[in-house]
């Protein structure tokens, strides 16, 4: 007898329930992965494939493959709900999806896309990769028509690391003497850059004085059009290509699904990654840690809540003792592509700069990628 099993998205931390059951460590399971995208991006690599230090192929991990090898039904359509009392996962074509156990790990959208006038029709946000392909277009449409501007609206990690690729790739394409003639600035509400973390602030505005890249804070954005952005407190600044790279927010139906969320409508979990409800799980940005509610929506904590959740998943369903619980750790690794091929590192204040930092994180980005890959 089998116990069917559906994991709701493919994000980071699905990947290791995957490779438990590829490895034969969910015997007596029907697994199921329920998503409508065809691979898997890991996005710590995003930024390298705008400058081209990427392939797509060195970044995406094909899903039907994934599923294949894990012995596992692809299902290609997105959740749209969840019902925990009929156990059935909703699907965007009408259809429904049974579970006996479910994990949801379906990661966030960025904030204030849907809520900020114009936002939606005339910014990109980095997901999904279709969009990066568009963003590289655009950005080699301006080099070649040489003027232009382009504007980042988020102050955070992946919106600097983008910011520093999309400046890599028009230099590129406009050669030194031009370089400037299509600007790049970030936009953020918050009133200092990186606000909790003063030492790596330091240093990444030291690289954006070095790349020409400006940035403006305390910014609050009433409106996005084709070709400039209305601001709350200060003239319209022009804008030929918005990036939109927020903070998270939670697809909307994870509230509307009565589990249990935080305040802003994330899942809230136990430490063994548990929602209230009796037989749903969820693990990555989706996931809110009871124990530690302000842990950070970032891939490093869905990358180490992975491996806990195939263990739990595991002993769960044959009915043993579950493993040792999942504790958010307080500090992680930060590092910054600056595009220049050099990096930024940063941990619990400690910070450092430089070509070998660059060769790190590509080491760290490819070894992740590569066990996937490695079937």
């Amino acid at each position: 007898m089998t116990t069917r099993l559906v994991l709701v998205g493919l994000g980071h931390a699905h990947l290791f329930v995957l490779e438990a059951a590829a490895r034969g460590r969910l015997n007596g399971v029907d697994l199921t992965v329920v998503t409508g995208d065809a691979a898997h991006v890991y996005s710590g690599m995003v930024p390298g494939w705008i400058r081209d230090r990427y392939t797509r192929n060195d970044l995406s991990l094909d899903v039907p493959a994934l599923c294949a090898w894990a012995g596992a039904r692809h299902v290609a359509q997105h959740a749209v709900g969840l019902d925990e009392a009929a156990r059935q996962v909703r699907l965007a074509n009408g259809e429904s999806c049974a579970f006996e156990w479910c994990s949801v790990a379906v990661g966030s959208r960025p904030a204030g896309l849907q809520q900020v006038p114009g936002a939606a029709q005339h910014a990109l946000p980095l997901k999904p990769l279709a969009n990066v392909a568009q963003l590289r277009d655009r950005l080699d449409a301006l080099a070649a028509r040489g003027s232009g501007s382009v504007t980042v609206v988020g102050g955070g990690l992946a919106g600097l690391e983008v910011a520093f690729a999309m400046r890599t790739r028009l230099d590129a394409r406009l050669g030194s003497a031009r370089s400037r003639d299509v600007s790049v600035a970030i936009l953020t509400r918050d009133t200092t850059l990186l606000p909790d973390r003063p030492a790596l602030a330091a240093r990444v505005q030291r690289a954006l004085v070095r790349r020409g890249i400006t940035c403006r804070v305390d910014v609050m954005i009433d409106a996005v059009h084709a070709d400039h952005l209305q601001l709350g407190r200060a003239a319209d600044v022009s804008s030929d290509l918005t990036v939109w790279a927020t903070g998270a927010e939670p697809p909307a139906w994870l509230r509307e699904s009565g589990l249990p969320t935080d305040a802003r409508g994330f899942l809230l979990v136990d430490e063994h990654l548990r929602t209230g409800a009796t037989h749903v799980f969820a693990a990555g940005d989706c996931a809110t840690p009871r124990v530690r509610p302000d842990t950070a929506k970032a891939g490093v904590y869905a990358v180490r809540m992975g491996p806990v959740l195939a263990r739990t998943l595991a002993a769960t369903v044959a009915g043993r003792r579950l493993p040792a619980p999942y504790t958010p750790q307080r500090h992680f690794l930060t590092l910054i592509d600056t595009g220049d091929g050099r990096a930024i590192a940063h941990r619990a204040g400690w910070t450092a700069e430089g070509r070998w930092v660059m060769t790190w994180k590509d080491h760290l980005d490819r070894r992740f990628v590569r066990r996937f890959q490695s079937r």
